[in-house]
């Protein structure tokens, strides 16, 4: 299922910070010397060092001649199995060894490892990841990030192989940001094992030491904190209301109650579960039992996962609270979510394990259904946004030729689009007949076009845009088709869309003149229908709003 919807919405197209890695591809052409090659990797993006994202960038172009963003993304996406994969293993070897009493030593169960890790898989694979999941640059960072941090973890806790955590906790430092706070993990973990004399010797420690201050030490070389972030703002309530909502981000697939309240209910009693698990752990080791593998891995993924919402609570607050349980970390909340389950299954006594996965079973697939029914809007809007975007900035004047740069069309081709078939056809006034919009609003230099009448088909292209059209050019834009609210449509028992649709426009995208607006009408079967509004828009000269950034 979140393959088949993925293929069928993706697009190869930059989207936002995208653009950097094309970039990037143009600088490093640029550069003559190995050491000006390496900077163009290692150099800073935002917070973070994505050294990873542009390796894969740079294999992408070297084998295949041009830059594919949906290759990217499956790259990503394809990070999200191999934390299934990793999940388990921790079944298979955690459950082997309470079974044979062998908790210190190496063994595995496929048995184990397969029955158990169907709740993980829908927790993982569902459309509530839709922003990452279709966005290049994202899914390479916000994934995989996760995967290295788990795989490092993993690492310690279930083997001895120090090389394999100190390789993926340096990925996960060159991924993103938050990679940092493996190395205080890695340490916590090497120096309690060593103190129980389950590692010997104190050299894992010591090299661990060492690579953390050499790698942090690289990675704030030459460091500037972005300009374009904005300054904390709010109170520590706020703060600790971000703090569980984005650990409680994933209940927003449920289509009961207000979308905040919800996931702040379930990020602070899952927070509290888990903390409690913490105390758990801790009397055990105070009590003098050996700690398992698994509750070392147990309190340093969430460690992770608790810091990493910590940190993004309080670097993101001044966007607004609602900005904490956007899809884009919503693998943090999924993951916590995975973890907890794991942690009921392996805490529980083997008799009771059937229900804890019944139970499981039913929570994870009512998540995943929930999520492909209540991000379908939202997926469908994000495609017409990328091709519409395609179009505006391929198609500069009033004629259907290609107008984008030698630079750019030696990094990136265009993607595939609904409107190529009917190129030509869109540069000729409209025959249909006359359907004016209901309004059109224009406020602080941003028009907004409403109709309350039209009819919003369901699909991948299908619905309502709207075209621009001056003496000089064409712009084309999607439309926000207005979304049923009853639950029955969150359900899927009634239409996802109701009649109507908005279409904001800012008027600093235009080149400044007078527009005749047009509607254009997709079909679900690919059809194509354009009436006139008999309407206009004038766009007046307006100065540039880039948003600072270091890229």
């Amino acid at each position: 299922m979140f393959w088949s919807v993925w293929s069928t919405y993706a697009v190869d197209v930059p989207k936002w910070d995208d653009q950097a890695l094309k970039a990037f591809l143009f600088y490093l052409d640029s550069e003559t010397s190995i050491s000006g090659k390496l900077y163009q990797f290692f150099k800073q993006h935002n917070e973070h060092r994505i050294v990873y994202d542009r390796l894969i960038t740079w294999l992408d172009f070297s084998l295949f001649g041009k830059l594919n963003y949906r290759h990217l993304m499956i790259v990503g996406n394809l990070s999200l199995v191999g934390l299934l994969a990793i999940f388990g293993l921790v079944f298979g070897r955690t459950l082997s060894a309470q079974t044979k009493s062998l908790s210190n030593k190496s063994s595995f169960s496929l048995t184990d490892c397969l029955i158990y890790l169907p709740p993980v898989a829908f927790l993982l694979l569902n459309l509530s990841q839709w922003e990452n999941m279709f966005w290049g640059m994202a899914a390479l960072q916000n994934f995989t990030v996760v995967l290295w941090i788990i795989g490092a973890i993993y690492a310690l806790c279930f083997t001895q192989n120090l090389p394999l955590a100190l390789l993926l906790a340096m990925a996960a430092t060159l991924t993103s940001g938050n990679g940092i706070l493996i190395w205080p993990i890695g340490f916590a973990i090497l120096f309690h094992q060593r103190i129980l004399n389950i590692r010997a010797g104190w050299i894992s420690l010591i090299i661990w030491g060492i690579a953390a201050v050499g790698i942090i030490t690289l990675y704030f070389v030459g460091y500037e904190k972005p300009a374009g972030n904005p300054p904390v703002r709010g109170t520590v309530f706020d703060l600790l209301k971000g703090w569980f909502a984005f650990n409680g981000a994933a209940a927003e697939a449920f289509p009961i109650g207000p979308v905040f309240v919800r996931c702040v209910l379930v990020g602070g009693i899952g927070t509290l579960l888990i903390l409690g698990i913490w105390g758990f752990v801790l009397k055990k080791w105070l009590s003098h039992n050996k700690l398992s593998p698994f509750d070392y891995f147990f309190v340093g993924v969430t460690a992770f996962l608790l810091g990493t919402a910590a940190i993004v609570a309080w670097s993101r607050v001044g966007f607004g609270l609602n900005t904490l349980i956007t899809s884009r970390y919503k693998a943090y909340s999924l993951v916590l979510l995975a973890i907890f389950y794991s942690a009921a299954i392996v805490y529980t006594q083997a008799s009771f394990r059937k229900w804890v996965l019944r139970l499981g079973l039913l929570f994870s697939v009512v998540l995943m259904a929930s999520s492909y029914r209540a991000y379908q809007d939202e997926t469908i809007w994000w495609r017409q946004y990328l091709l519409t975007k395609q179009f505006s900035w391929s198609y500069g004047t009033n004629k259907p030729i290609l107008t984008l740069d030698s630079i750019t069309t030696h990094y990136i081709t265009n993607s595939p689009a609904f409107y190529d078939r009917v190129l030509p056809d869109l540069y000729r006034l409209p025959t249909g007949p006359l359907k004016p919009l209901s309004s059109i609003e224009n406020t602080n230099h941003r028009f907004t076009l409403i109709d309350t009448t039209a009819f919003n088909p369901v699909g991948p292209d299908a619905g309502n845009y709207i075209l621009l059209r001056s003496a000089r050019r064409l712009y084309l834009y999607q439309t926000s088709p207005y979304v049923n609210p009853s639950l029955k449509a969150s359900l899927g028992l009634a239409d996802l869309f109701i009649k109507g649709f908005s279409c904001p426009i800012s008027e600093v995208e235009l080149e400044p003149g007078t527009y005749q607006i047009e509607r254009l009408f997709v079909k679900p079967g690919g059809g194509i229908e354009r009436y006139p509004t008999g309407q206009t828009l004038t766009a007046t000269p307006q100065a540039s709003q880039d948003i600072e950034k270091n890229w």
